[in-house]
């Protein structure tokens, strides 16, 4: 009995901190809105990781009823994504999921709950893509112009469909960045409460799966095979160009990380961490082809495991 008293004790303290946040947000007219969503995952991680899923459940529904009451339809769903990347997380770390997996599968989830809240409910949340893609091409149609170029040279990467496509992937990696986060300051919050979680390990000791390497790789043949020879069918044209679009991030950043692996061999410290930032920085604006073919490199071959072991 005691035990379930201090259950149901905690679980009313955190479903209050949730609430606090979302009051804080209301307060600030969303003002600080995208600042919380990378905070609100954090109390249900806690309850989640102390007492399992199950239990989080009766927890989950009484933070969703309380976003009800304190945000707009907008601030629910993230809300509630939120909160169940929390129950994710704290779950996995709770039956200690390996590490690496865990932050993978929060960057996905997230990734997810970004694209559907701003590209597939948009139009549930008021927002109107098609003035938002529409102000784009105005802007930079206008930013061309100012810059003296010719912005018919440059009709296909300002239509419509090209904006929308890159507005699609921006959503997408901007969920990845946020699940990024969102693991890490977790993590890092839980090691300052003492409670019983791994410390992150280095993102070089993630090791992807080789095939993926040649999947990207090949998607990313494709898409500059129909960015040359479109295809008649004009949604099976914008799917692959905008499944090439990730194959050829998804390689960049891999390339990225191999990149700065190499240099931190070479130069130990700060300046090695800010010489690898920078550097990879610089060849991915100069010769991003080359940043992708080490990017496939470090995912297909034996690259990974022979710059680790030096």
């Amino acid at each position: 009995m005691n035990s379930r008293t201090q259950e149901l004790t905690f679980g009313a303290m955190i479903i209050a901190i949730f609430g606090v946040l979302l009051v804080m947000n209301r307060q600030t007219a969303g003002l600080f809105e995208e600042m919380f969503f990378f905070i609100l995952p954090i109390p249900m991680t806690v309850f989640s990781l102390k007492y399992g899923w199950k239990d989080s459940l009766s927890v989950f529904v009484c933070m969703v009823l309380l976003s009800v009451f304190l945000g707009t339809l907008y601030t629910v769903f993230f809300a509630a994504a939120d909160a169940g990347l929390g129950i994710v997380l704290g779950t996995c770390l709770k039956n200690k999921v390996e590490l690496n997996r865990t932050q993978l599968l929060i960057m996905v989830l997230s990734a997810v709950f970004s694209l559907v809240g701003s590209v597939a409910l948009a139009t549930v949340f008021g927002i109107d893509l098609n003035a938002q893609i529409q102000e784009m091409q105005t802007m930079m149609n206008n930013m061309f112009r100012n810059a003296g170029m010719d912005t018919s040279a440059a009709g296909q990467l300002l239509s419509k469909a090209s904006l929308m496509r890159m507005y699609v992937i921006s959503m997408g990696v901007l969920g990845i960045v946020q699940g990024f986060i969102i693991f890490r300051l977790s993590l890092l919050i839980l090691k300052r409460l003492r409670l019983p979680v791994p410390s992150p390990q280095p993102i070089g000791l993630y090791y992807p799966p080789r095939w993926t390497g040649y999947a990207a790789l090949i998607i990313f043949f494709l898409y500059t095979w129909s960015m040359g020879k479109p295809f008649g069918n004009e949604p099976v044209q914008n799917i692959m160009q905008t499944v090439g679009m990730c194959g050829y991030m998804y390689l960049l950043i891999f390339g990225w990380i191999g990149i700065s692996i190499v240099i931190r061999r070479y130069v130990s410290g700060f300046a090695g961490r800010f010489l690898a930032m920078i550097a990879a920085l610089f060849l991915m604006m100069a010769v991003p082809f080359a940043v992708l073919v080490v990017g496939f490199l470090y995912i297909s071959t034996d690259f990974h495991t022979r710059i680790l072991r030096r």
